[in-house]
């Protein structure tokens, strides 16, 4: 889709090996043939998973994924609530990226659809510190260029990141 489609590209485009999944496997030929994924499918090696499906269906995919896989977990999801308070594994992070276009699905998918937008993390009282940190550096990365500020409440269940203006979702291998 659009936004899995976006974070896809700014990975590849900094050299990571993206993979990519979806309910419909001619979308999945389409972004191998657009050059968005690498190949298709779940990588269970994978340092980090986006999980990008319909607010109704995250939870069970984030469970999936997470059972699946070996690094941390993130999702792209406008509704946070039920979600974080249904998923109590250390490594996943609830996001949400405050980005998009006028364009649907791949067509739409631009890597840097995330440059100087507001992308905010809410994690648990479960989420470790580490997977916290772990999808902070992957959205904002590049102190030079882009800055981050992380906010808390006082009881610490509650964190939070926010992208300036210049940042991206990047990574570097």
């Amino acid at each position: 889709g659009l936004i899995g489609g976006a974070i896809a590209r700014a990975l590849a485009e900094r050299g990571w090996q993206v993979r990519g999944e979806d309910h419909d496997s001619s979308r999945v030929q389409r972004a191998e043939r657009m050059g968005i994924i690498t190949v298709g499918g779940l990588d269970p090696q994978a340092e980090i998973t986006f999980v990008c499906t319909p607010v109704l269906a995250l939870a069970d995919e984030v469970k999936r994924v997470l059972a699946e896989t070996r690094g941390v977990v993130t999702d792209v999801g406008s509704v946070k609530g039920a979600l974080c308070a249904t998923i109590d594994d250390p490594r996943f992070v609830g996001g949400h990226p405050m980005a998009g276009s006028e364009l649907e699905g791949l067509d739409g998918a631009d890597a840097s659809m995330f440059q100087g937008a507001v992308w905010v993390l809410t994690p648990s009282a479960h989420t470790a510190d580490t997977t916290f940190s772990a999808v902070a550096a992957m959205i904002c990365v590049g102190a030079a260029k882009g800055r981050m500020r992380r906010a808390a409440r006082a009881m610490t269940t509650f964190r939070q990141l926010v992208c300036l203006p210049g940042s991206a979702v990047t990574a570097t291998t």
